[in-house]
């Protein structure tokens, strides 16, 4: 598949916006007070695709914008149920998930250390290969004792390093398929999937996701990496993520890509498209963000109720970037 290439610098931001989005007139004013605009993306032939599209200024430069993007934490906004986030170094080591431990004593982690501790004896919600399922019977350690006990903790721990470390030795093609939903679904089929059914955004990204693993062909190594724990309709699950970054002039790219869920979804590609604004003399970044997911249960809905996760999906997001736009305002 063929990709056109970065756009230069936009000399008109605004105009850019409206061939490439769904926001075909913005007022930067109320942006720049703290508006987020969010609508639904491209219809998708993909039955487990859903797509939402949002756009917001923050008071920055765009630099600066791109940087509290990276170094945000959400687990400090309680409403976002994001329960551990975690950076990773390059080489991760099993050292830097032991956070699993000071997971809290919720409902949702006490239900993950339950489905954890069931597995092999039938079906089970987590998303898992066959061969991590047979894993956790041979996983050293007490199955009690704390919020995680040891035998729990030792397995997610092994996990989530060896994807990490499958993950940056190859990229989406080395990572082992989810199995345990009743199919075969591979991460790269996924990713594939989702950017065929969304073409302005192949058009607009086109260099950015041809440069990575994830998304295309070439090994480059991420801007950052991490794994967060976070709620998933009172199951808590644990994902890996990795960060990208194109630079274009003053403009920018970046793609957040999901590469492993333990739950919740099976993929989330969120690219953002940071373009300098001036509002009131002061320079800024108008961020175009759309998200691309890929989740099991999507691929049984229809009709009223796709809308509503839609709808769902796009009132979670807006959340998220408020929080997000709060948090940087208090940034020096």
């Amino acid at each position: 598949m063929a990709f056109a290439a970065l756009p230069q610098a936009s000399a008109d931001p605004l105009a850019e916006l409206a061939a490439v989005s769904a926001f075909k007139s913005v007022d930067l004013d109320k942006l720049a007070a703290g508006t987020v605009q969010i609508a639904r993306g491209p219809a998708m032939n993909f039955p487990r695709g859903l797509a939402v599209e949002s756009v917001y200024v923050m008071r920055v430069p765009v630099q600066k914008a791109l940087q509290i993007h990276e170094q945000w934490n959400p687990n400090k906004h309680p409403e976002l149920k994001v329960y551990l986030h975690s950076e990773l170094s390059s080489k991760p080591t099993a050292a830097e998930f032991q956070k699993l431990t000071s997971a809290p004593a919720n409902g949702s982690v006490k239900a993950l250390v339950a489905a954890t501790d069931k597995l092999g004896s039938g079906s089970t919600s987590l998303q898992l290969s066959n061969a991590d399922v047979k894993a956790y019977a041979s996983t050293p350690g007490a199955t009690s004792g704390g919020t995680f006990p040891p035998k729990v903790a030792g397995f997610w721990t092994n996990l989530l390093q060896q994807r990490t470390q499958n993950y940056l030795s190859g990229g989406a093609a080395r990572m082992p398929a989810y199995e345990t939903g009743g199919e075969t679904v591979r991460l790269s089929e996924e990713v594939a999937r989702l950017l065929k059914d969304a073409p302005k955004v192949r058009s607009q990204f086109g260099a950015l996701i041809e440069s990575n693993p994830l998304t295309g062909s070439k090994g480059t190594a991420p801007q950052s990496i991490y794994w967060e724990m976070f709620d998933e309709e009172g199951l808590a699950a644990i994902n890996l993520g990795a960060l990208y970054v194109r630079t274009s002039g003053d403009s920018c790219q970046a793609v957040d890509g999901q590469f492993y869920a333990s739950g919740g979804y099976y993929t989330l590609l969120t690219f953002y498209q940071f373009w300098p604004v001036k509002v009131g003399g002061k320079d800024c970044a108008l961020i175009w963000r759309c998200d691309l997911i890929s989740a099991a249960e999507l691929g049984t809905l229809k009709g009223v109720e796709r809308m509503g996760s839609s709808t769902a999906m796009m009132r979670e997001t807006k959340k998220s970037i408020e929080s997000l736009l709060k948090d940087s305002r208090q940034t020096p």
